[in-house]
């Protein structure tokens, strides 16, 4: 008699912990789930806090003013900023080493003239733009971008049984049968150029 009262004071007591029934929400259909309203009201204010977005060109006064809607950058468009910039890159460009390289775009037929960076020929990828057809050629990929190995334009066409022929810019050149190439009226002493190294170079 004892234990059986023992055993009803303990069933009380863990039925303590138990939910009420009338605490029990019933789901209208058995796949539907309850969503409590403290965690909508929390998803719609995050909605809202992430919907809005910063435009710098509107003019909204309360958006300047929160910190949380600042632009990434404090930068201000100047049109005379951009056009110094522009010319320092082009004075950089004159005076840094580079190749000119003359060429006949396959696809198309069209023979144009283009110039590249020392730097980027023999240490990056270079891709030049046919000013026809604007098909893309591969003149070197030191990168692994295109290619599997690293290549410049003289494994390129090595591959294709073809060659390179160089030269120097701003001096008259001879090419002769077997490939070398000669400034003009050089050839008694016979200063072969084609190997020569120089800050611009023809490819």
């Amino acid at each position: 008699m004892r234990s059986s009262t023992i055993f009803l004071r303990l069933f009380r007591t863990s039925s303590g912990h138990l939910p009420r029934t009338r605490n029990i929400i019933k789901a209208s259909s058995p796949f539907s789930t309850y969503r409590p309203s403290l965690l909508s009201s929390r998803v719609s204010n995050l909605h809202a806090h992430t919907s809005r977005r910063y435009n710098s060109s509107a003019s909204d006064t309360a958006g300047a003013a929160d910190p949380n809607l600042r632009p990434l950058t404090d930068r201000v468009p100047s049109a005379s900023t951009d056009a110094a910039n522009a010319e320092q890159n082009a004075a950089r460009r004159a005076e840094e080493p580079a190749y000119r390289i003359v060429f006949t775009c396959k696809p198309c037929g069209e023979r144009s003239d283009h110039q590249m960076s020392k730097h980027g020929y023999h240490k990056g990828t270079v891709l030049i733009t046919c000013p026809s057809c604007s098909a893309r050629h591969v003149i070197s990929d030191h990168l692994g971008i295109f290619m599997d190995e690293k290549s410049s334009l003289e494994d390129i066409l090595g591959t294709k049984g073809m060659r390179i022929t160089k030269g120097v810019l701003n001096d008259d050149l001879e090419i002769w049968e077997d490939g070398s190439v000669y400034k003009a009226g050089s050839h008694k002493e016979g200063v072969d150029i084609s190997s020569d190294v120089s800050p611009k170079e023809t490819p």
